[in-house]
């Protein structure tokens, strides 16, 4: 399930093809700073993440090729396509979180760049749930009280943390993201897992886990939400953030955000 935040075009993406599945969160702007403009590139976020999707998709579905090189090679091409006309210089162009999963035989490779989240349910088999979530952009946050979304200290600080996060992205030390460099999936957390044992796998963009980052809900509750009832899932996520309008309760750049969860089952 993919659901856009309100009165927005959804920057997220879920796509799956065979025995590959596919998340994408865009990486959009502060609310602050003008939501959802991006700078630099006439085709925007949600192309990116449509067009990026699709070269993964097929490159991932050649279990030959690794996922870092089906995301190496989807980035290249994608960057190709709009290197004429876009400004790709621009730090601020489009660019997106990827979270990937492939069954092969008896065997899950996985994939993880920034802060989406792959999170593995082996409760039924004694071994509880491991959660693949590349935190390091929470290093270029800025420190200090919540500020409400609407005050001007607020935009002032948003600005302050996009020029931080600016200087430290896709650079060794910094954080990666998908956006224009194909070295960016080097940096990815990968892995292989037997599917023996797993009870499921949710790919979720962090607009999807929010409850967990608002301490509403545990890492098992959530899976047991958006395994019964991913539209639940989203249902309560809205109420939190609406609930929170300045977000001062729970500290975040967008009241709103887009909300994509992907639960995975095996035969």
């Amino acid at each position: 399930m993919s659901e856009p935040r309100p009165g927005k075009p959804n920057e997220d993406l879920l796509a799956h093809r065979g025995d590959v599945v596919v998340v994408l969160d865009g990486c959009g702007v502060p609310d602050s700073l003008g939501g959802e403009v991006r700078r630099g590139c006439r085709h925007g976020v949600p192309w990116y993440v449509r067009s990026l999707a699709a070269e993964l998709l097929a490159r991932a579905g050649n279990p030959a090729e690794t996922l870092p090189d089906a995301l190496a090679g989807a980035i290249e091409t994608v960057t190709a396509a709009h290197r004429d006309g876009c400004d790709l210089s621009n730090v601020d162009t489009p660019a997106c979180t990827v979270t990937m999963l492939r069954q092969r035989d008896d065997v899950l490779d996985h994939l993880v760049l920034s802060d989406s989240s792959v999170v593995f349910d082996r409760r039924g088999a004694g071994h509880g749930i491991e959660v693949v979530c590349d935190e390091r952009i929470a290093a270029v946050r800025l420190p200090g009280p919540p500020i409400a979304l609407d005050s001007p200290a607020r935009a002032e600080r948003d600005r302050a943390g996009s020029a931080a996060r600016s200087a430290q992205l896709n650079r060794p030390g910094g954080f990666w993201v998908a956006a224009t460099d194909p070295a960016a999936a080097r940096e990815a957390l990968t892995g292989t897992t037997p599917v023996t044992g797993i009870d499921g796998v949710l790919l979720a963009t962090d607009g999807a886990t929010r409850l967990v980052e608002f301490g509403e809900l545990s890492w098992p509750a959530l899976l047991d939400l958006a395994a019964a009832d991913p539209a639940e899932l989203v249902r309560r996520t809205r109420a939190a953030e609406g609930a929170d309008p300045t977000a001062i309760r729970f500290p975040r750049g967008k009241q709103y955000d887009d909300a994509t969860a992907a639960w995975c089952t095996f035969d």
